[in-house]
């Protein structure tokens, strides 16, 4: 075990304990009190449409991963080719995508953008977003094909609804090292510039490692002490966010259990977990933004987590598919107001 990673044992071992006696404290309902049910049982077979919705999820994973590979600074042609797939992808889906520039270094890097009108009836924004680089080393087919994956099949399920609030669907660049947290972070240049024009984002939800799920007994890891909550099958999808993003945690949650036909897991964190559990949701936590986040949980189910085995292949496609119309009724109902 090298230095750093026994400093991180030692702090999720303090965000563990401060979890659970937090909740024996009587904070239970905070932290850990989700509304709704969790999907129990055999999920039935995809449908046509569901199939149809499968195999596009697949292509734009295997585009990305395969196709495009590592997405970093050190490939910019990459990172071009990824933001150019992603720009043709929505345009495909009937919008209009917009660039957003991303200075790093000498460079100009790109966020892609498209809108979803809201009626007018209210200026608040809701925003989803995932980050379509990598880390060097991955082609990063989980992490992160699959988040801009369902971004993607986003656009098209959302069309036609009715909405009041506006909903922005935006790929960032740079969540990766050694970017996070730096100027040069998509997500942190989108957050800064709302803020900066006072922009009314009651809600952020970053879609961060979304194609891996099994039902295998003892497949789930956890930070120590939340085996003791959580269940020990990594079949389910995780929204996270921190206490003051509580409320959006539970719309979100809730929501999704009243429309999925696959399990999911809750949990509102105290800021402790601020650095810990970190992608594009933080960004927008930084600016006062309530955000969280929606994962297969990452390296704590994940084995080919950052490494080269993270490949299209590995994926479930069928359980995506679940996820992203079940997600998409999620929106819209939140859009709602």
């Amino acid at each position: 075990m090298d230095e750093g990673q026994g400093a991180l044992d030692i702090v999720w071992w303090l965000i563990g304990g401060a979890l659970l006696s937090t909740a024996l404290a009587g904070g239970y309902r905070w932290i850990f009190h989700m509304p709704g049910s969790s999907y129990r049982g055999t999920p039935p077979p995809l449908d046509a449409q569901g199939e149809a919705l499968r195999g596009r999820l697949q292509r734009h994973v295997r585009a990305l991963a395969e196709g495009i590979g590592e997405r970093h600074v050190w490939r910019p042609e990459a990172l071009r080719a990824a933001a150019a797939y992603i720009e043709q992808a929505f345009r495909d889906a009937g919008l209009a995508p917009r660039r957003l520039p991303v200075p790093c270094g000498d460079r100009v890097l790109h966020n892609l953008e498209v809108r979803l009108p809201g009626s007018g009836a209210t200026d608040e924004i809701l925003v989803v977003g995932a980050h379509y680089d990598t880390v060097r080393g991955t082609c990063g087919a989980d992490d992160n094909a699959s988040g801009v994956a369902v971004l993607l099949e986003l656009a098209r399920g959302l069309q036609g609804d009715e909405l009041e609030r506006e909903i922005r669907l935006v790929a960032f660049v740079n969540e990766e090292a050694p970017h996070f947290g730096s100027d040069a972070m998509g997500s942190l240049t989108y957050a800064r510039e709302a803020r900066a024009r006072g922009e009314a984002i009651v809600g952020m939800l970053s879609l961060e490692m979304l194609g891996h799920y099994t039902d295998a007994p003892g497949s789930q890891a956890y930070p120590p002490l939340l085996g003791l909550v959580y269940p020990d099958r990594g079949n389910f999808v995780a929204c996270v966010g921190n206490l003051r993003s509580r409320r959006l945690v539970r719309q979100v949650t809730g929501t999704f259990r009243r429309h999925a036909e696959m399990p999911s897991e809750g949990l509102a964190a105290p800021e402790l977990l601020r650095d810990i559990v970190r992608s594009d949701h933080w960004a927008f936590w930084e600016m006062g933004y309530p955000a969280m986040m929606l994962t297969d949980t990452a390296d704590f189910r994940n084995p080919r987590y950052h490494g080269p085995g993270d490949t299209w292949d590995t994926l479930d496609y069928a359980g995506m598919a679940r996820l992203t119309p079940a997600l998409a009724a999620t929106l819209a109902q939140l859009a709602r107001g």
